[in-house]
């Protein structure tokens, strides 16, 4: 991260780009075989909608902080 941020954070302004943004979700998905769906992703433009999308790839019993 490049500043502080809030959830009203454009991604672009934090540092991240759709690139960083894939390695952060291949990161944190529990299951290497699941699929990353990018549709999502492309209308993520805040910090906001990209804990949304990301909380859409976990299972139930983990969490974005």
């Amino acid at each position: 991260m490049r500043t502080r941020f809030e959830d009203s954070s454009p991604l672009a302004e934090v540092g991240l780009d759709s690139l960083s943004v894939l390695r952060i979700a291949g990161e944190l998905v529990p299951d290497p075989d699941q699929e990353i769906d990018p549709t999502g992703l492309a209308t993520a433009r805040t910090v906001a909608d990209l804990r949304q999308w990301l909380r859409g790839l976990l299972t139930p019993t983990e969490s974005v902080r």
